[in-house]
C-alpha cells in the first residue's frame, strides 16, 4: 500500500481540510499518461503549464487536482483544490510522509553510480522501496516518494544535482540515517563552476543527515575526506575506496566482460566477502563497496549481502550489450555522460578482445573547461588502446584531436550512419557514449 492512497492521506500530511474525499491508485502530472482514479499535480515548466490541462486530467481519470494557478482560486469544483504552489505541495507532504516512518531512509548523491548504487542497496534489502527510474529531482523525488509502500522497512533514493542548493532541498525531503556521495568528479560544470562547486554541492547532503546517523563517502581525496569529516561530529563516517586504507576495500579484482569478481576487506569484518557480480567494470566495484557499508552499518548479515548480489542478475539502464551490424557487440552509454563517467566507459571497453571502437557525441554543461574536457578524454582512450575513436558535435572534435591517429570526426549524422556500415565487423565491440542532449540513441538503428 502506497503512502497516499486517499484524500484523508492527504488532509493528514498537508493539515487541511478537503471537502470531496476519494481514493487514489496512481499519482501523476502528465495527463497524457493518466490512469482511472488517479490524483493529478499540475505542474509549471519552462515550456508548460501542467494548469491548463487540469480540467483533462479529470476527465481522463483523475478524481482530484492539485492547481495553483489563481484562475481556480474561486472554482467550485470540489475536486480540484488550489494551492500556492503545487510543487512546494508535494514537498510539504513528502517531509510529513518521512517524519511519521519509521524504518530507516538512505540517499545517495554523487557524480557517478547514484543509479547503480541505489539499484544495489534497494535490492539486496529486504522489503525496501526506491527510486523510480531516475527520478531524483524536486519533482522526481516526491513523486518516487508517493510510489513507495508504506509497508517498506527501508527507503533507498538518489537525489541529483545541477546547482547548488539543490542536494540540500531534497535531503532536507529525507534528513536520511544514511548519506552516500559516491563521488565527486566533472559534471554540471555550467552551473558549478569547477570540481570545489562539485563537492561544494554534493556535501550538502551532510547537514541533512539524522544526529547520530552515518555519511558512506570515498577516500580517494583526502582534502575532500578532511573537509567531510569537518562538517559534522555527531555523525559516523564510513569510507570505501580502492586501497586498503579504506574501510570496505577491495582484493584479487577480475573484471571480464561478463562481470567483475573480487573479495571486500575491512577492519570491520573478520572474514572477507566474496562478490561475484554481472555488474561491469571498475566503477561497480566501488559501488558495490559503498552498498556494502551501507549494509555493515545497518547491521546486516554480509554474507547474505553476497549471496543476494551474486544471485541477482542487474537489469542496467546503461552499458546495455546486444549484437549489432555485422554480428559486433554494441555497448548501449546513450543515456548521458560527462568526462568522469566517460572515462570510466573506456575503462570497461578497454577489457574486451576484438576490435574496440568510442563513438562519443559532445558532453554538455561542462561550462569554461569544456574543451580541455573534451580532449582529456581522446588522450585518456588513447592511453587505454581504443582502437578508434569516433567523435560526433562540436565539441567531441576535440576529443578527437586528443586521441590523435585513427581518430575519426563526424559532423553529419548521415555520413557517421555509412562509414559504421561500411566498417564494423563481426567480433568489433562498440560503445556509443553521449550527453542527453545529443540524442546518441539515433545512431543504434542504422
Amino acid at each position: 500500500m502506497k503512502f497516499i492512497t486517499n484524500t484523508h492521506d492527504l488532509e493528514k500530511y498537508l493539515e487541511i481540510k478537503i471537502k470531496k474525499h476519494s481514493s487514489f491508485k496512481n499519482i501523476s502530472i502528465d495527463t497524457r499518461k493518466i490512469k482511472k482514479n488517479s490524483l493529478f499535480f499540475a505542474i509549471k515548466g519552462d515550456n508548460f503549464n501542467g494548469n491548463d490541462f487540469a480540467e483533462d486530467a479529470l476527465k481522463n481519470g483523475a478524481l482530484t487536482a492539485f492547481v495553483d494557478d489563481k484562475k481556480f482560486i474561486n472554482n467550485t469544483n470540489k475536486r480540484i483544490i488550489y494551492v500556492k504552489d503545487t510543487i512546494q505541495t508535494l514537498r510539504k507532504i513528502c517531509r510529513n510522509i518521512i517524519k511519521n516512518y519509521d524504518g530507516k531512509v538512505i540517499a545517495i548523491t554523487g557524480s557517478n553510480g547514484k543509479t547503480t548504487t541505489t539499484n544495489i542497496i534497494a535490492k539486496t534489502l529486504d522489503h525496501s522501496s526506491s527510486t523510480i527510474k531516475n527520478f531524483n529531482n524536486q519533482i522526481g523525488l516526491p513523486l518516487s516518494i508517493l510510489n513507495s509502500s508504506r509497508e517498506s522497512k527501508y527507503l533507498v533514493y538518489e537525489i541529483g544535482a545541477s546547482k547548488l542548493k539543490d542536494i540540500d532541498y531534497l535531503s532536507k525531503i529525507l534528513n536520511p540515517h544514511i548519506g552516500i556521495i559516491t563521488n565527486i568528479g566533472h559534471s554540471h560544470l555550467e552551473h558549478l563552476k569547477n570540481i570545489e562547486g562539485v563537492l561544494k554541492v554534493k556535501s550538502e547532503i551532510i547537514s541533512n543527515i539524522k544526529k547520530n546517523g552515518c555519511l558512506i563517502v570515498p577516500n580517494c581525496n583526502q582534502k575532500h575526506l578532511a573537509y567531510w569529516r569537518s562538517i559534522r561530529d555527531d555523525i559516523d563516517v564510513i569510507t570505501f575506496g580502492l586501497t586498503n586504507s579504506a574501510d570496505f576495500y577491495p582484493s584479487n579484482i577480475k573484471l571480464t566482460s561478463i562481470g567483475v569478481d573480487f573479495f571486500i576487506e575491512s577492519k570491520y569484518l573478520k572474514n572477507n566477502i566474496q562478490i561475484s557480480s554481472n555488474l561491469e567494470g571498475k566503477h561497480n566495484v566501488m559501488n558495490i563497496l559503498a552498498s556494502c557499508a551501507a549494509h555493515y552499518y545497518l547491521k546486516k548479515d554480509l554474507n547474505e549481502f553476497s549471496k543476494e548480489i551474486n544471485s541477482l542478475k542487474f537489469v542496467v539502464s546503461r552499458l546495455k550489450k546486444s549484437k549489432w551490424i555485422n554480428n559486433s557487440t554494441l555497448i548501449d552509454d546513450t543515456y548521458n555522460a560527462n568526462p568522469d563517467s566517460t572515462k570510466k566507459s573506456i575503462d570497461l571497453l578497454s577489457n574486451y578482445n576484438g576490435k574496440t571502437y568510442l563513438i562519443l557525441g559532445d558532453m554538455l554543461e561542462l561550462g569554461r573547461y569544456k574543451r580541455s574536457l573534451h580532449k582529456e578524454v581522446g588522450q585518456y582512450a588513447y592511453t587505454k588502446k581504443i582502437d578508434t575513436f569516433i567523435g560526433f558535435g562540436e565539441l567531441a572534435k576535440y576529443s578527437v584531436y586528443g586521441f590523435g591517429k585513427n581518430g575519426i570526426f563526424f559532423d553529419q549524422e548521415d555520413e557517421l550512419k555509412d562509414y559504421l556500415i561500411q566498417n564494423i565487423s563481426k567480433n568489433d565491440v562498440i560503445l556509443i557514449k553521449g550527453s542527453r542532449g545529443m540524442r546518441m540513441e539515433r545512431f543504434i538503428n542504422v
